[in-house]
Formats: C-alpha cells, sequence, structure tokens
C-alpha cells in the first residue's frame, strides 16, 4: 500500500470496526459510503483476502482482518508518539538529563568533552552528573535516578543495556620529573617497588591493581587509599608514591600537569572496558536521548 492509501485506508478501517458498518463510519466521517466501500475492496484485493465478513446485522473482522487493525493501530500510536517527540524536539527549550558516571571518568577527557559539547548545542538544558561506584551506577540507572551512566563494571550487566562500550589501558601514574625516558614500560616489579597510592574498593581501577599484585606474587601494601582520584594525583605529584590510571588514546586523561603516565608490559595488567549505558525497559525523555547521543558520538570517535 502507498503512504496516502495506507493513511486514508487505516482512517476508514477503524471507523468501520467501532461502528460496526460502512454506512455508520461514512456518517461519522463525513464522507460518501461508496468512497469508503471502494478502499475497503481496494485493500482486500491487493492483500489477497476478506478483512471483514458481510452479515445482515453488519460487519465483523476476519482473522486477517484482526490481525490488520491490530498493527495498524499500533503504526498510528507509533506515528502519534513520533510526532510529539518531533514537536518535542523542535521546541526544546528547557529540560534536566541525570547522569552517572564512575570517579575514574572524573579524570577522563571523554566525560567533560561530551559534558561541554552537548551543552553548547542545548544551553537551555542543565545536567546533573553524580560519581558514585559501579554497582550504585547500574542500580541508578534501573530505578530511572539516571537517565543513562558510564561505569568500568565487567560485563555483562544485569538489567541495563551495553550501547557503546570502550577499552581502556591501565597506565602507571608517577611524577613527571621522576618518570624514565619517553614509550619506556614500567615493570610491575619496578611499580610496586615504590610506596603505592591506591584507590578504594569503591572503584574498578582498585580492582586491577589487586590482580596485578596478585599475578605478580606481591602483597599489595599502600601508604593511602582513598576515593579520590584528584588526591592520588596530588600526593603522586608530590613525590608520596606511585598511582595508577586507566588511559585510552582518543580519551585523553585531565587535571595531569607535573605527573607522567607509562605502560605497563603488553599482558601484564588486565584491561578496563568503560560502557555506556541505559534501562533496558524504558524510554528516555526527548533531552536524554539527546545527550545520549552525544556520547555514543564521543565513544564512536575513540573506537575509530
Amino acid at each position: 500500500m502507498n503512504r496516502v492509501f495506507l493513511s486514508r485506508f487505516s482512517l476508514y478501517l477503524d471507523e468501520i470496526v467501532r461502528q460496526g458498518s460502512v454506512r455508520k463510519a461514512a456518517e461519522r466521517l463525513n464522507v460518501s459510503a461508496s468512497a469508503i466501500d471502494k478502499q475497503l475492496i481496494r485493500a482486500e484485493e491487493e492483500l489477497g483476502v476478506a478483512i471483514f465478513e458481510r452479515l445482515p446485522r453488519g460487519m465483523r473482522l476476519t482473522s486477517a482482518g484482526e490481525v490488520l487493525i491490530h498493527r495498524l493501530r499500533g503504526w498510528q500510536k507509533d506515528l502519534t508518539s513520533i510526532r510529539r517527540e518531533i514537536g518535542e524536539l523542535q521546541g526544546l527549550s528547557r529540560g534536566e538529563v541525570k547522569i552517572a558516571a564512575p570517579h575514574e571518568a572524573v579524570l577522563l577527557g571523554l566525560l567533560p568533552d561530551a559534558l561541554a559539547a552537548f551543552l553548547h548545542e542545548h544551553p537551555r538544558i542543565s545536567l546533573q552528573v553524580t560519581v558514585d561506584t559501579p554497582d550504585r551506577i547500574r542500580q541508578r540507572v534501573m530505578d530511572g535516578q539516571a537517565d543513562f551512566g558510564l561505569t568500568f563494571s565487567p560485563q555483562p550487566l544485569p538489567g541495563v543495556t551495553v550501547v557503546r562500550d570502550m577499552t581502556f589501558e591501565p597506565r602507571a601514574l608517577v611524577p613527571l620529573a621522576g618518570a624514565p625516558a619517553a614509550r619506556r614500560t614500567l615493570p610491575l616489579d619496578q611499580f610496586f617497588a615504590r610506596p603505592i597510592i591506591v584507590p578504594d574498593a569503591s572503584t574498578h581501577l582498585r580492582d586491577v591493581m589487586d590482580i596485578a599484585a596478585a599475578r605478580s606474587k606481591i602483597r599489595l601494601a599502600p601508604v593511602l587509599t582513598t576515593n579520590s582520584l584528584e588526591l592520588i594525583c596530588a600526593m603522586v605529584r608530590a613525590g608520596a608514591g606511585h598511582g595508577m590510571v586507566a588511559t585510552h588514546p582518543k580519551a585523553p586523561l585531565t587535571g595531569l600537569e607535573g605527573l607522567a603516565c607509562l605502560p605497563f608490559p603488553r599482558g601484564s595488567m588486565p584491561g578496563m572496558t568503560l560502557s555506556l549505558i541505559t534501562a533496558t525497559d524504558r524510554t528516555l525523555p526527548v533531552a536524554a536521548i539527546l545527550a545520549k547521543r552525544r556520547f555514543e558520538m564521543q565513544f564512536d570517535a575513540g573506537a575509530a
């Protein structure tokens, strides 16, 4: 069926079902009964089945007709939703988007870059960013406290859908003045030979450090444990020990003045996957859809 035929016929069909006859439908729609009947005959010829049983007291849908009216009403409902969302988009002047992100993402350029780009495009929409632990981020998204989230939690993630992901590499965080030559790797035994400043158990980065220490048969004895990556950077900068950060070539870190990020030998550290997640069974408001799309673009740029 072409577009004009489908839109007109769906209106006629729905009214015939509601009124029980072509004549009553025609009166209701203020069109001729012959016009509706022609559309009905044309549809039955094109589909190759009868849509109605013609009875002495009216018309009754056939099984094929039941399927057709169900699909057409669903199509009309979807079209109404599409028109409403497009209307909201055209007149979008206010709104709030709630985002949950892990502690590790605070230093990632990906997060502020995506937020700044979105605010530049939609200056009247406000953003609320909550920094939380991986489990609580997923729960916030599932409960609707966040429209979407970023998390370093290992997959699979029950209850949410992973929209995008990006692999990050853990690197040693050392004072720039005492860093080895550029491009040189830092063996794990040399890394752990210095006092270690670690994030607390609320971060996935701590899991990675514990795994690395166990692989090297090293007992991890940190001199400082904190949930603040900014404090870790400040303490490393002050020469108090080594730290660790998650890095990606296309998601540069911020706030690392006076520090160097050195790679570990290939295969000595487990990777970290940053995932963009949404609730599996919830439709986002228009403002949140636009913000999520901006983050998807940042992830796609990092994967290219």
